[in-house]
């Protein structure tokens, strides 16, 4: 007679209840696969396997800080280099420093894969370690000479850092190695100094008609567009933009690209009596200066104006305060407008100093002051200015026309959902400008209003205005902005490494004759924009 034993009674009768539980997860069963595994995890809270799948629900439900409770504790239970490489991919969005540091705990040898070092790369550029970056870069590409997606990211870091000669060739050999590769056509035509050949206008001709897929064509349809308007034939140009944003278009809903109902909601909510309820209760640190605005706008000139102070500091564009709004939203069931106005006087001060832990890794000097350039916050000012009484915001506009159809000529590369149609284009710019009409009624004199075209015609008046409106002492070297040496991430990196020039200012006008849907979704905005 054999007899059986319990433990591997239990041990089968675990593997069966993951198994069930994974099951219903695949079929959208959250709610049942969530209460099977944690019933499972009260009589063995130590299952790694069990807190993985349950960390994997919580992610996809957006539970972002339980899921990364979760691939602790199963890391905690089982410290393999599989356990720490989930966490790692969890957090390198959300938190990539606590990546980073995962990462430094690998083994060498796992390090080395290369799609280790590929994770690893894109962590050390978000945090602004871009030698590091690069490096990883080119120890992949010793392992991958032939990999175009690789000598991409090399060139957009090389970039980055201002090596613009050296970027253009890691591009180039990006498409020896595969001409219809798209980015990287796409990436040579964003170097605005960069000027296509004929015989490169015919090679992504070829590429084109060889059928390479939505994602490399929509690249190459936005490569064509600058090439042809570098050629001044500006309706083959606009032919060339719209067939790539109708290609990225087709990927975004509705929800995704209007902003009517956030900015409705918010000029019925965000009323004087919320900031007087707030009043005294955010945190005191007055170090962030916020850049706020539509992308295009002059954004990035401002902060590389703001940086060349030596009292600032220039990061990126940081997520921190949009990933917070999202938490309230979600953990309250609310929406962001709603949980924001639900937050209490005490819990703002607690999210003011989260925001500057937060935003601490991505510091490099130990400057009073640093700018965080993410242009979506203006959606965020009541919780700015809420939670951060003393920080200082800036608005960066630009003409809705020249802002809009910049936009729509901008392939940019996670997508920002709007910027794929003109119509979207006009309902985001006056949405936009209908809740900064909004804000500086309820909050006077708070926001820092920089018109483009104006800091463009009168500069040192305008940098002057904007450092006084700081309460800091001008300093010369913000009108030689162009001659601070650090990494510069946007679009924008090779304008503002240049003295300011009206080089794009009216460039819109070249295309007026295709920009009726944008003119008419702008509405009051296109005459009323400056006000």
């Amino acid at each position: 007679m054999v007899l059986r034993s319990p433990l591997a009674d239990q041990a089968r009768g675990s593997r069966a209840l993951l198994t069930l539980a994974a099951t219903a997860m695949r079929g959208g069963n959250f709610a049942q696969a969530r209460q099977m595994l944690q019933d499972h995890l009260l009589l063995s809270p130590n299952d790694a396997d069990a807190l993985s799948i349950l960390a994997e629900i919580a992610a996809n439900q957006r539970s972002t800080e339980e899921a990364t409770i979760l691939l602790r504790r199963a890391l905690a239970a089982d410290p393999s280099v599989n356990r720490r490489l989930a966490l790692v991919f969890h957090l390198q969005k959300s938190a990539p420093a606590h990546a980073l540091a995962e990462i430094e705990q690998l083994p060498q040898s796992v390090r080395n894969d290369f799609e280790v070092q590929a994770v690893e790369s894109g962590i050390a550029g978000a945090l602004g370690m871009h030698d590091r970056q690069i490096a990883l870069y080119k120890s992949m590409l010793r392992d991958q000479p032939g990999n175009p997606g690789v000598w991409v990211s090399l060139g957009n870091a090389l970039k980055t850092v201002g090596r613009t000669n050296d970027a253009i060739k890691a591009l180039q050999k990006a498409i020896r190695a595969d001409p219809a590769h798209g980015d990287a056509w796409w990436t040579l035509a964003n170097f605005k100094s960069f000027k296509f050949l004929p015989a490169d206008i015919g090679r992504m001709q070829a590429a084109l008609r060889s059928r390479p897929g939505e994602d490399h064509a929509l690249h190459i349809h936005f490569a064509l567009g600058k090439a042809f308007e570098d050629r001044r034939e500006f309706e083959q140009s606009f032919r060339h933009y719209a067939a790539g944003n109708a290609i990225r278009a087709r990927t975004f809903s509705p929800d995704q690209v209007e902003v009517t109902d956030f900015v409705d909601e918010s000029l019925k909510t965000i009323t004087p009596e919320f900031f007087e309820r707030h009043a005294g209760s955010g945190h005191t640190d007055g170090s962030p200066i916020f850049v706020v605005g539509l992308h295009r706008s002059g954004s990035t000139l401002i902060e590389q104006i703001l940086a060349s102070h030596p009292l600032i500091e220039g990061t990126t564009e940081l997520p921190v305060m949009r990933s917070i709004r999202d938490r309230l939203s979600r953990s309250s069931g609310l929406s962001a407008v709603e949980a924001i106005a639900a937050v209490s006087p005490s819990e703002m001060r607690a999210i003011g100093e989260e925001y500057i832990d937060r935003t601490r890794p991505f510091r490099q000097t130990d400057r009073p002051y640093f700018v965080d350039k993410m242009p979506s916050n203006w959606m965020n000012l009541a919780l700015i200015r809420a939670a951060l009484p003393n920080a200082h915001v800036i608005d960066a506009r630009r003409h809705p026309m020249a802002c809009g159809f910049s936009n729509f000529k901008q392939n940019y590369a996670t997508g920002l959902g709007f910027s794929y149609d003109l119509r979207w284009i006009g309902a985001f710019y006056r949405d936009y400008w209908r809740f900064m009409q909004h804000f500086e009624q309820v909050q006077p004199g708070v926001v820092c209003r920089m018109i483009n075209e104006q800091l463009i015609e009168q500069p040192e008046a305008e940098v002057r205005r904007m450092i006084d409106h700081l309460g800091l002492p001008f300093d010369p070297a913000c009108l030689e902005f162009h001659k601070t040496d650090r990494a510069i991430r946007t679009p924008s990196a090779e304008q503002v490494r240049r003295p300011i020039n009206r080089a794009g200012v009216d460039v819109w006008r070249d295309y007026e004759p295709w920009l009726g849907g944008l003119k008419q979704a702008l509405g009051p905005a296109l005459d009323h924009w400056a006000d």
